[in-house]
Parts: C-alpha cells; sequence; structure tokens
C-alpha cells in the first residue's frame, strides 16, 4: 500500500509538472510588453511604409458595415427579451397579479408599447389559459384570453416553458392569422423559491424584422440581408409583406432562388478571385458576379435568436470598396500584418484570462443559487486561477450529490434559519402520501428506460404542484411521494395549502391521461391520502447518516389513508383523494377551498381505538 500511495504522488507530480503554469503578474506582464513591442513594430512599419493601405480601408469597411448591422439586430431584439425579463420579475416578486387576467394583459400592452417590434406579448397560466396582447397592423393593441389547448402546439410549448430556467429564443412557428413565421422569445416566470407560475412569450413578425433591417429610416439599408441553413431567407427588402410569396407552415421562408433578388441568389456561385480583394476581406466576405457587375458580401455568424444560428450580411457594388486599391504598398502590407497579430495576440490573452476569472465567478453564482449540474473548471496556465477554479469544481460536485438528496426549498429554509432549524422538536402539520394503482404489473411491460421515463414525468407533475402550494417532498417510496407542509415549509395554513395540492395534482394527472390516451397509452391511476396533526421533525439518523425527515403517527395515518384509497376507488376513477377530519378541521378558511365538502364517513384505521373521519374530495 505505501508503494501505491507513493506512485500515485509521483504521478499526480509529473502531471502538474508536464502542466506548466504561469503566475497572473508574470502572465500579466508579458502580456502587455508583447503588446507593446508588436504595436511599436507595427507603428513603425506603418510610419516607414505607405500610410494609405486600401487594402486595409476595405477591411475596416467591411467590418463596419457588418458590424453596424449586428449592433443594429441586437438593438431592436434585445429589448424584446429584456422587456419580457422585466415583466416576468414584476410577475416573480408579486407587483403583477398573475391570477388576474386583466391585470396580466394590461401589463403585456405596457410592455408592448415600450418595444414597437413585438407583434403579441403573451402569458400562460397554469390553468393553460393564454392571456395575450395583439398589436394589429393600424397600431391599435387588443386584449383577450385563448385556452392553450386550443393552440397548436400551445401545450407543448408551455410544457417546454415549466422546465427552463432562462430566457430563450424558440424555433420560428406558423402565425395563422398573419399568415406568416414569427421570430418568439420565451422566459419563465418563478417565484423567488423557484416555483414555477407562468410563461411568457414575445412574437416579431418577419415582415416586422425585414422592414426594421431594411428601412433607411430606421437606420437600416435595402442590401441588408439575414439568412438561415445557408438557402432560407430570414429578412429582405421584398419580405417587408411576406403574404405575397403564399408561404406556409410546412415552407416559412423563401428560398434564395423564390426570394427574387437576383445578386443575393448569386452568394453561394463561385466567388471572382482576386489576390487582393481576397487578402483584404478574408473571413468577412467574398466576390461574385451578377448581372453584369462584380459585388461584394460581407456577412457574419449571430447566435443566440434560435436554435439556428443566423447569417447576418449585406452586399454592395465592388467600385464601392476597391477605388484606393492601386495605392497599396508593401510597407502598408507589414504594418496591417503586424497590427493585426498585435490586436489577435492581445484579444487571446485578453480572453483567455477573462474566461478563466469569469469561470470562477460564474461558478461562485452557481452555488450561491443551489445549481450544481454544469461543471464549471477550465484548465488554466495561470496558477492562482487554476488553483482556485479546481477547489470550487472539487466544492461544487460534493454539494451536487447533496441537492440530489436534499429538497432545494428544505435548504433555504434551514440556511434562513440557522442552527436552530435543524433542531428536532414537535409541531404540528400535514402529510400527503401518493401511489400510482397498479405500477408494478404495468412497469414489468415497460423497458427499463421507458419505466424511468414515465416515473420522471410523474414525479415531475406532482412536484410542480406540490412546490407551488409551499410544500416540500420528504422522500420518494417506489411510485410514491411523501410530502409535507407545516412551519418549516413556509406554510402557516398547511392543511389548506395540502389539499389545494392534492387538488392540483387531481386536476393535472386527469389532463396528463387525455394526453396518454390520445397517444394510445394506459392511463395513470393515483391514491392520495392527506392527515394533519403533531409529529417529530428534525435530524433522524446515525451520526454517520442521517436525514432531515419528520416521524409520528401523523405520518402513518397519512399513509393508511392512502391505502384506504383501495376501498373508495371505483374503477373508472383516475385520482382518488381521502382526507382526514383533522386535516379539514385544521384549515384556517374552508370557503377558500373553492370546493363543496361532502358529509365525512366513519371509518376504522389501524392503530386508531376509534373511527376516523373520511373525506372523500371530488
Amino acid at each position: 500500500m505505501p508503494s501505491t500511495a507513493a506512485a500515485d504522488r509521483a504521478t499526480a507530480t509529473s502531471a502538474r509538472a508536464t502542466f506548466r503554469r504561469l503566475p497572473l503578474i508574470v502572465a500579466l506582464a508579458l502580456a502587455f510588453a508583447s503588446l507593446a513591442l508588436i504595436s511599436g513594430i507595427a507603428y513603425i512599419a506603418v510610419l516607414t511604409g505607405a500610410t494609405g493601405t486600401a487594402e486595409r480601408l476595405l477591411v475596416d469597411q467591411a467590418a463596419s458595415v457588418i458590424d453596424r448591422q449586428i449592433a443594429m439586430v441586437k438593438s431592436r431584439l434585445d429589448p424584446v427579451g429584456e422587456q419580457l425579463e422585466l415583466v416576468a420579475s414584476l410577475a416573480a416578486a408579486g407587483r403583477i397579479d398573475v391570477d388576474s387576467p386583466v391585470a396580466v394583459r394590461e401589463a403585456l400592452a405596457v410592455m408592448m408599447q415600450h418595444v414597437p417590434t413585438v407583434s403579441v406579448a403573451a402569458f400562460g397560466t397554469l390553468d393553460l389559459q393564454l392571456h395575450r396582447a395583439v398589436r394589429h397592423p393600424d397600431g391599435a393593441i387588443t386584449r383577450d384570453t385563448v385556452p392553450l389547448t386550443e393552440l397548436r402546439r400551445g401545450l407543448e410549448r408551455f410544457r417546454e416553458l415549466q422546465t427552463s430556467q432562462r430566457t430563450f429564443w424558440g424555433d420560428l412557428y406558423w402565425s395563422e392569422s398573419l399568415k406568416q413565421p414569427v421570430l418568439n422569445v420565451r422566459t419563465p416566470v418563478r417565484r423567488i423559491d423557484d416555483a414555477f407560475i407562468g410563461g411568457l412569450v414575445a412574437t416579431v413578425t418577419l415582415g416586422q424584422l425585414s422592414e426594421l433591417i431594411t428601412d433607411p429610416a430606421h437606420g437600416g439599408d435595402p442590401n441588408q440581408f439575414i439568412i438561415v441553413n445557408n438557402d432560407k431567407v430570414l429578412a429582405h427588402r421584398l419580405l417587408v409583406d411576406p403574404v405575397r410569396f403564399g408561404l406556409t407552415e410546412d415552407k416559412p421562408l423563401p428560398t434564395l432562388r423564390q426570394l427574387g433578388d437576383p445578386v443575393l441568389a448569386k452568394i453561394w456561385d463561385p466567388p471572382v478571385r482576386s489576390p487582393r480583394i481576397d487578402r483584404a476581406l478574408g473571413k468577412l466576405g467574398h466576390v461574385v458576379e451578377a448581372d453584369g457587375h462584380r459585388w461584394v458580401f460581407v456577412y457574419r455568424e449571430v447566435r443566440g435568436y434560435g436554435p439556428q444560428p443566423w447569417l447576418v450580411g449585406q452586399y454592395f457594388p465592388i467600385e464601392r470598396a476597391t477605388a484606393d486599391l492601386d495605392k497599396l504598398t508593401n510597407g502598408a502590407i507589414v504594418g496591417a500584418v503586424t497590427l493585426a497579430a498585435a490586436l489577435i495576440l492581445a484579444l487571446f490573452m485578453g480572453l483567455r484570462m477573462a474566461r478563466s476569472i469569469r469561470t470562477i465567478t460564474t461558478a461562485a453564482e452557481a452555488i450561491e443559487r443551489l445549481e450544481f449540474d454544469q461543471p464549471m473548471h477550465r484548465r488554466s496556465r495561470l496558477r492562482e486561477i487554476d488553483d482556485a477554479a479546481g477547489s470550487l469544481d472539487k466544492a461544487r460536485t460534493a454539494l451536487r450529490w447533496f441537492g440530489h438528496y436534499v429538497p432545494q426549498r428544505l435548504v433555504r429554509r434551514l440556511m434562513e434559519q440557522g442552527a436552530d432549524g435543524v433542531a428536532s422538536r414537535r409541531t404540528d402539520l400535514t402529510v400527503m402520501f401518493t401511489d400510482i394503482v397498479a405500477f408494478t404489473p404495468q412497469a414489468e411491460h415497460l423497458p427499463e428506460h421507458e419505466t424511468a421515463a414515465l416515473l420522471n414525468h410523474h414525479f415531475a407533475l406532482l412536484g410542480a404542484c406540490i412546490e407551488r402550494e409551499h410544500g416540500i417532498i420528504d422522500k420518494y417510496i417506489g411510485d410514491s411521494v411523501m410530502a409535507i407542509w407545516g412551519p418549516l415549509a413556509g406554510s402557516p395554513d398547511h392543511a389548506g395549502a395540502a389539499i389545494r395540492a392534492a387538488l392540483a395534482i387531481a386536476k393535472v394527472i386527469r389532463e396528463d391521461n387525455r394526453m396518454r390516451h390520445a397517444d394510445g397509452k394506459p392511463p395513470i391511476r393515483l391514491r392520495i391520502g392527506l392527515h394533519s396533526g403533531s409529529a417529530v421533525i428534525g435530524n433522524i439518523g446515525a451520526p454517520g447518516r442521517i436525514n432531515y425527515t419528520v416521524i409520528g403517527d401523523a405520518v402513518n395515518v397519512a399513509q393508511r389513508f392512502e391505502q384506504l384509497g383501495k376501498v373508495y376507488m371505483r374503477p373508472d376513477e383516475d385520482v382518488i383523494v381521502l382526507v382526514s377530519g383533522a386535516t379539514i378541521a385544521a384549515v384556517h378558511d374552508k370557503s377558500a377551498l373553492g370546493i363543496e365538502l361532502p358529509a365525512p364517513e366513519l371509518r376504522r384505521v389501524r392503530g386508531h381505538a376509534q373511527p376516523v373521519e373520511v373525506y372523500r374530495l371530488v
């Protein structure tokens, strides 16, 4: 064993010696010294050579054209996402009443007044309603509400938002009313406890995007364009009125040939070769011949506005760019090359250092938010950064495993309460147990991966309903869930919150079963049992392996109520919810439940000498 340990240490020492690292101060000194030296050489070369390099002017002109165009596109589209995130933050903070359709629609209409590029802004709620503000061609904004289920792929896009953690630009989707595709940016709305309460979406039409980038009144140019997949035109002056192209949902974008621009249609023809022009343009673009003239195409790839990258560009006559090519001199070439090398080196070193430092910052911020899924450590030649990043990544790995087994809501509450939060104590709370009816026989006929996918989907549905009502999932037991409501979960009316969660689960299971029926799959039938009472909550277990959990008679009775569903559940029912009389009695405001309580039945429950009241909720 000692020889093995010594060999491991020798291997680790050898690996560290092979991967040479520099102190941060030395790296910065070398970077700035190199930049100064190369810049000085470039300056002398430019002064002693030709000062007016036409090739450099062409590069600068092409880069300026495309940089200006990309900046204009971002200045039109980025505010859409920013305004959507602002509305999401106001809704998450409770400053917009998401339960009031009128308040939601008015907030969306106000947002659209600040962002004139938006054609539709909408908010999808957990009751599968879509509250919208719609801008018409005359500029008027109307408000309405439509069911998500009536929109093509509406429910599917809403489920995507439920699992998302950030704002994103989605796939183009077809607007039947406008007869054209629309760009769309979406963002989930989550409360401070990360519970999902809805999703926001804003759209920009194909015609609006084309008008923005090609209309000189908006700072555009008639020869600007945006292409996707190298052949589909997303924005162009001829697409300001896209309806005339007869676009359809199956073919939402015209091809280069279908557009009718003879110059743009030639963009991927074999380029006209010229050593001087090729050196000047580089990767910024190329020259083609069309209609008896030569045209310079400049373009650049832009990402972040959907799953597919955009090719943003512009074309102009070559005469506009090459008037001074005859003034090219060898001295200017040397100056341009050395200056470019200096800039590339400075950019390279700056980006490497910035990326390494930002990695550590991002890792620390993610750990603070209890996000442990993404690895943070990238090897760096800067010794201090590499050591810090490695240590932080090891801590993230350890915390990630911890996060898989402890609910984040529980961790946050314990962080707020400090050491007193983990002390064992007796308290009043409500316990829920759920169980899938006949899951074992059903799972025997499914492959392992389908069984896991079914359970993960089922638990995600239940978890969303439980977390929305401030419940804490204590544990998963096979296909069963145990959840608790009480002071630690932040729910003073723990009984009312648990009943609302159970009713929400019943609703979402029935909706999910309708989708399963449409796919030819058997329904998921669920038993739910609730009971309230006194129980001990705290750290339970051996010193080396403990759980923060609940024990006591309240837990046992809740599980027996779930099992009692076997007696009460009818063959045609998808979900049965049985609630004890103790839970009903603990509800602060029974009218707020939104249901009419049935008459209870008296039933004997194992472990209780006297019969208990059983409420069957509908």
